[in-house]
């Protein structure tokens, strides 16, 4: 029998095992790891923390990638925890802040500030952490509770301002010196105190764990009753939790609010002198309140005054403001002035009195502004009564009635005048045409032509004095155009009481056409006459020759042919400029 013929009988059965467990593996691999890996984490833990130190890098970089990949989901994740735990690190950071505040104000009038204030400039804190620290009797600030076997610290608390620091840093500084101290000098006492800086460390020792607290000040022999008490509390509470520690301080979360009971703190009461310094200094700040508003507004006031000051001389025709400063106590203008412009000082007087001293340095120039040119124009020309000046973009219009002569130098001495471009006289009249139109109308109404009892026509008499009186309308008509005056002549006829009244106005109005008519044809313009019948002429005969009666005292004479008569009157107005 061969080698060949023996391995099946002497290895067989192991192969066909070694080739289950291999189909198993290849088929069932997944599902095997997901039934064992539960309870292989669960023995691993209550053995250490070994599983934990070689899980974090895995964990660590996975967490890193998933945040990478979708910080939204992650932010999604975390954020109904860190809602309500910045929340109460906020409200704990203003309950320290006005804490510290209180203190603040309470002793910051006393004897005891000016050194506090020394120290906190020495030290560089502030000072209202300066008058926290000295005004308090005592103070814990944290409190630590280790796990005697590991040093492992099972929970932690603290006042919510003092900064974060690593507990396990802390508790392994404890369990090195309290093994140095038992080792190097072979002896069961344990460290109880220590010290640093203003800061002393409570250590209260148990069978199973250790309470450590970190006070500052000075705090009383009861409070380590309070210590021991508390931690005794924790060992009858967590006590087979203590005994059967593996590293998990899930368990010990509820330890945290006996250790808070421990947080004590008690101050030194405010002196009285205190308050009273309060309220002299809340009096002083009052005092300071009212004398400060009332400078700034003293100071509003007089910048107010100096801005309507300088707008004042700003707006003035003829002042040219180029600097304008307010000094200590002083209002100093500089610029340029018109020698017609007002007074820079009175112009500032308008508005009141300044509330400072006034300089002003304001050299003279010519101004352009129309106003000042017209001041300059009315000084130069000096119009006569009746005469008014404007000046329009530039151009210099008179109106009224003036001299001839000067009317001439007006226009002439209105050319070399700065700001006038031109002279517009269109509507001045000269005083000397007026007068000869006026004149040459009176002469006008002085002359009547009469006529015979019945007659329409002149008779060879009165008809040769129709020349002087047609030269006379003519020259008239002249005098008016010169004087740019229109004359209107008219020529109004008469009759005497003889005859009904219809009949004497008739014959009246035909005695007027027949003179208007006689000087036109001896050239006075037809435009310029107007003809109408008068009737009975009444200043000539007395209301009671009306009826023409004899015996009436109406005999005929000279002033019965001047009622027969044409008179003259005339009207004058200036004419219409377009």
């Amino acid at each position: 029998m061969t080698l060949e013929d023996l391995r099946p009988l002497l290895v067989g059965p192991e192969q066909r095992r070694i080739r289950r467990i291999e189909e198993r593996l290849d088929h069932s691999m997944a599902r095997m790891v997901a039934e064992v890996l539960p309870q292989a984490v669960i023995e691993s833990r209550k053995q250490g923390e070994a599983l934990s130190w070689a899980m974090d890098p895995i964990l660590t970089a996975a967490i890193h990638e998933s945040v990478r990949r979708d910080p939204g989901a992650f932010a999604d994740a975390i954020s109904p925890a860190m809602g309500p735990a910045i929340r109460k690190a906020v409200a704990g950071a203003l309950r320290a802040m006005l804490q510290r505040l209180n203190e603040a104000l309470a002793r910051s009038l006393s004897w005891e500030s000016v050194r506090w204030r020394l120290e906190a400039r020495r030290t560089g804190r502030p000072f209202a952490e300066v008058v926290l620290l000295r005004s308090m009797v005592y103070r814990t600030e944290q409190l630590f509770l280790v796990h005697r076997g590991t040093g492992i610290v099972l929970e932690h608390a603290s006042v919510d301002d003092i900064p974060f620091r690593d507990p396990d840093q802390v508790s392994a500084m404890l369990t090195a010196i309290d093994a140095f101290a038992h080792d190097a000098f072979r002896t069961e006492a344990r460290l109880e105190r220590f010290r640093v800086g203003d800061l002393t460390g409570w250590v209260e020792h148990g069978p199973l764990a250790l309470l450590v607290a970190i006070v500052r000040g000075a705090a009383p022999p009861d409070y380590e009753l309070a210590l021991r008490e508390t931690l005794e509390h924790v060992h009858l509470t967590y006590g087979a939790e203590l005994s059967e520690f593996r590293g998990d301080r899930a368990p010990f979360s509820g330890s945290r609010e006996l250790l808070c009971r421990c947080l004590c703190e008690r101050r030194r009461s405010a002196p009285r002198e205190g308050r009273a310094a309060l309220t002299a200094a809340a009096l002083l700040v009052a005092i300071a309140a009212t004398v400060l508003g009332l400078w700034f507004r003293a100071s509003w006031r007089d910048e107010r005054r100096f801005a309507d000051c300088a707008d004042a001389l700003r707006r003035e025709p003829g002042l040219l403001v180029t600097a304008a400063e307010r000094r200590e106590g002083e209002y100093a203008f500089a610029g340029l002035r018109d020698p017609l412009a007002a007074d820079p000082r009175a112009v500032i007087e308008r508005g009141g009195p300044a509330r400072a001293a006034v300089t002003l340095r304001f050299e003279p120039f010519y101004s352009l502004h129309p106003r000042i040119v017209e001041r300059r124009v009315e000084q130069a020309l000096r119009p006569p009564p009746g005469v008014s000046l404007a000046l329009r973009d530039g151009v210099l219009v008179a109106s009224g009635i003036a001299p001839e002569r000067w009317i001439e130098r007006a226009r002439w001495s209105a050319a070399v005048l700065p700001g006038v471009a031109r002279f517009d006289g269109e509507r001045l009249l000269a005083q000397e045409s007026i007068d000869g139109a006026r004149a040459a109308a009176r002469a006008l109404g002085q002359i009547e032509l009469l006529f015979d009892r019945g007659a329409a026509r002149l008779d060879a008499e009165q008809r040769a004095r129709v020349e002087e009186v047609a030269a006379a309308a003519q020259r008239l008509i002249a005098l008016a155009r010169e004087a740019d005056m229109i004359a209107e002549i008219r020529v109004i006829g008469y009759a005497d009481p003889v005859g009904s009244e219809a009949s004497n106005r008739a014959l009246s109005l035909a005695r007027a056409e027949h003179v208007a008519a006689e000087l036109v044809a001896r050239g006075v313009p037809p435009d310029r006459l107007r003809a109408s019948g008068a009737g009975l002429r009444r200043e000539v005969f007395p209301p009671s020759c009306a009826s023409g009666a004899a015996g009436t005292g109406c005999a005929p004479g000279a002033d019965a042919r001047r009622a027969r008569s044409v008179i003259f009157l005339v009207d004058l107005r200036a004419a219409s400029k377009e």
